[in-house]
């Protein structure tokens, strides 16, 4: 077994491949071009990588948050991973539906501040016309109060833990969210980080937040086989 670590800018890169144990020593020249295939077809990951592999499969794991160090190792090595889950991490949390948002502050498993509402926004509308046109307007008017409404509780929420918040985590659909952080000031004057990653809710929620620590922590595991 064979273990490469590789910061966020250095997924998908192929120089480790000349360093000991990933280079020469890790076997034939066919291992060593299937190795390479693996690195290319991890994908880009905002957090780094940690891949294992021995002849025949290879994994990938793609953290919550950065691996800080590019190495490698012979045999498998999780110290680099166990340092990523032993952080005290606290996280700033936006869910956002259309209609319905929740903020919250999380560290570890507990949530230290939070807020819920809801906010009618109309469904799409299918007749044609003037018509439309008016609903669209309409529509568009409440979702940008819906916006507006969201940033202001996520102000709220956040200030008072400005100086301990790590990075910024959303939840909901990508259209919305990125509506939403494109009209939201205050995140985008603050110095907060948002990452990229979405957390998976269906309903932004109360009971949503109380249990997105584990969408915080959780980690993708990509699996490779070697073709014969």
């Amino acid at each position: 077994m064979r273990t490469l670590y590789l910061r966020p800018s250095e997924v998908g890169a192929t120089p480790f491949l000349n360093l000991s144990p990933v280079g020469e020593e890790t076997g034939s020249p066919a291992l060593r071009d299937w190795i390479r295939e693996v690195l290319a077809a991890v994908p880009e990951s905002e957090s780094g990588a940690a891949i294992f592999w021995n002849d025949g499969k290879a994994w990938a794991v793609l953290p919550p948050f950065s691996i800080e160090e590019d190495r490698c190792a012979d045999g498998t090595d999780v110290s680099g991973l166990e340092e990523v889950y032993e952080r005290d991490v606290t996280v700033g949390v936006v869910l956002l539906r259309m209609g319905r948002y929740a903020i919250g502050v999380v560290r570890d498993k507990s949530l230290l501040a939070s807020k819920t509402d809801t906010r009618h926004v109309k469904n799409r509308h299918r007749a044609g016309g003037s018509s439309q046109r008016r609903f669209m307007r309409s529509r568009d008017r409440l979702i940008r109060e819906l916006y507006d409404e969201a940033c202001a509780v996520t102000r709220r929420i956040f200030e008072p833990h400005l100086d301990t918040i790590d990075c910024v985590l959303t939840g909901g659909e990508r259209q919305t969210i990125n509506g939403f952080l494109k009209r939201c000031e205050f995140l985008e004057k603050s110095d907060l980080p948002v990452m990229k990653r979405l957390l998976a809710v269906e309903r932004p929620s109360h009971k949503a937040l109380e249990g997105i620590h584990r969408e915080v922590w959780k980690s993708r595991v990509l699996v490779f086989d070697r073709a014969e």
